[in-house]
């Protein structure tokens, strides 16, 4: 069988929902899913630096092991967010619980810091309300169904 031959048969093979394109929200939700991403990445790479640096130079510092944790914490979370995105084309079922659950951390975390008395987690909290308002859209479900 030639190859055009097998390709025609395969692409008759395919069911036609694996066809659909992806919603036009899906692809600004990961868009901003990129950006916390590096966001994520770049926090967590910042804390355990310099948790190294000062601990290289002999300083101590008060919960250290507790900051390594949020860095390490930080890092698993932009390397889930990353899987998420570049595998989000695959339409795994798994892609949108995982994400859900990401936000809904990162808007707990947001409000605590809220109440700790930083102005800036509205921006966090922000971002996590309208990446669980796009993920929760209708077409977006049914793409990830």
């Amino acid at each position: 069988m030639s190859v055009p031959a097998r390709l025609a048969s395969v692409l008759a093979m395919t069911p036609e929902i694996s066809q659909r394109r992806m919603p036009g929200m899906l692809k600004l939700t990961l868009g901003v899913l990129v950006f916390q991403v590096l966001a994520n990445g770049f926090i967590g790479f910042l804390i355990i630096d310099e948790i190294s640096r000062r601990s290289s130079h002999g300083a101590r510092t008060p919960n250290a092991g507790l900051l390594y944790f949020v860095g390490f914490l930080s890092i698993a979370i932009a390397l889930t967010l990353l899987a998420c995105v570049l595998l989000a084309a695959t339409r795994q079922s798994w892609i949108r619980p995982t994400i859900i659950g990401i936000e809904v951390l990162g808007l707990i975390s947001g409000v605590i810091n809220l109440f700790s008395g930083q102005v800036t987690a509205f921006a966090g909290i922000g971002l996590a309300i309208g990446v669980l308002a796009m993920v929760n859209r209708e077409d977006v479900r049914d793409f990830f169904s």
